[in-house]
C-alpha cells in the first residue's frame, strides 16, 4: 500500500508554520508554564486551541510528563469536530507532518488494533485530515521529549458512552508505563467569563473523581444549569469518558488539576462575554508505600 503522510491542516492558523516562530512561540510559553510538579504520569488532558488562547494551559500540563522518558509509544486521543461516524478512526497510513518534520506514526500497530478490534476501529484517514485536534498537541510532544518516539492517532467519531467504555476495554491493555496517552479536550464553549469558570470548575472536579459516571451526570447537570450561551461544558467528553474507564476503579492512580485559563484571559484577543475555557489535568500514578509490620 502506498504510504500517505498527513499534512497539516491549521499550521499557520492554530500556530505558527514557520518552524522558528514555533520554536520561539513554544519556548515562551514553557517559560511561563507550571514548572513539573508530578512524577509517574501517565496521561494528560490537553487544551487544542489556538496557541494565543490555550497555549500556556497545554504547556503546563505537557511539563507534567517525563520528558527523557521513553514512550514505547504515544497514544492521543481527540473527539472528532469533522465528522461524525460509529467507533473510532486510527491514523494507519503514514507520518503526521508538520514545520519541524515529521511525527512517526506507528502504522503497523494501528493496523492490527483495526484488524483486531473491526467493530470498535477505523482505518478510515478522512476524520484526520482536516481534524485540528491531535495536530495541535504534536509540537508540544516534539519540544517536550528528549528521546525518540512514536504516535498512534485516534479520533473518536462516537457519542455513545456505551461504545467509549468498550474502546476503554481494548485500549486499557496498553494504559501501562510503557505508553503515554494524551487527551484532547477544550471545556465549556461560549458562555461568558465567569459563567465559564463556574461551569469549568464543576467539570474538573468530575474528571477529578476518577469516576465515569460522576463525568456524565455532571455534563447532564450543566445543561440543566441553562447557562447562557453555552454550547458545550467539555468538547472532547467521549476522550475524557474513555480515558476514565481505563482508569476508574485503580487507587493507584491520580488526577490533578495542573493549570486553568479561558479564552477571555487571552491578552491581545480575550473578550469576556463568549469564552472558550481550558483546564489542563495530569493523571499520575502514585507509588504505594509498603506498609511496616508490627513485631
Amino acid at each position: 500500500m502506498e504510504k500517505i503522510d498527513r499534512k497539516p491542516a491549521v499550521a499557520g492558523q492554530f500556530y505558527p508554520a514557520n518552524l522558528n516562530m514555533l520554536q520561539m512561540v513554544l519556548t515562551d510559553l514553557f517559560a511561563e508554564a507550571t514548572p513539573k510538579q508530578h512524577q509517574n504520569v501517565r496521561a494528560i488532558i490537553s487544551p487544542h486551541a489556538g496557541y494565543v488562547f490555550s497555549g500556556k494551559v497545554a504547556a503546563s500540563v505537557f511539563n507534567q510528563i517525563d520528558s527523557e522518558k521513553t514512550y514505547k509509544r504515544v497514544f492521543i486521543l481527540a473527539s472528532s469536530h469533522q465528522e461524525n461516524f460509529e467507533g473510532a478512526s486510527v491514523y494507519c497510513d503514514g507520518d503526521f507532518l508538520m514545520p519541524y518534520g515529521k511525527d512517526l506514526v506507528d502504522t503497523t500497530f494501528g493496523k492490527k488494533l483495526v484488524d483486531s478490534f473491526p467493530e470498535f476501529f477505523t482505518a478510515n484517514r478522512s476524520p484526520h485530515l482536516k481534524e485540528h485536534s491531535i495536530e495541535v498537541q504534536l509540537p508540544f510532544l516534539h519540544h517536550l521529549l528528549k528521546t525518540d518516539y512514536c504516535i498512534i492517532p485516534i479520533i473518536l467519531g462516537t457519542s455513545d458512552p456505551d461504545v467509549c467504555k468498550k474502546i476503554a476495554r481494548v485500549l486499557k491493555f496498553w494504559f501501562n508505563t510503557d505508553n503515554l496517552f494524551i487527551i484532547s479536550s477544550d471545556f465549556s464553549h461560549y458562555a461568558a467569563y465567569s459563567d465559564a469558570r463556574k461551569i469549568d470548575g464543576f467539570t474538573k472536579t468530575a474528571i477529578l473523581s476518577n469516576h465515569p459516571e460522576t463525568l456524565i451526570n455532571t455534563l447532564t447537570e450543566n445543561i440543566r444549569r441553562q447557562v447562557p450561551n453555552l454550547v458545550t461544558s467539555l468538547c472532547g467528553w467521549t476522550s475524557v469518558l474513555t480515558l476514565l474507564h481505563m482508569t476508574t476503579g485503580n487507587d493507584s492512580m491520580e488526577y490533578r488539576a495542573i493549570d486553568y485559563q479561558n479564552s477571555g484571559d487571552a491578552p491581545l484577543y480575550g473578550e469576556k462575554d463568549r469564552v472558550v475555557g481550558y483546564w489542563g489535568i495530569s493523571v499520575s500514578e502514585i507509588q504505594q508505600k509498603k506498609k511496616t509490620k508490627l513485631v
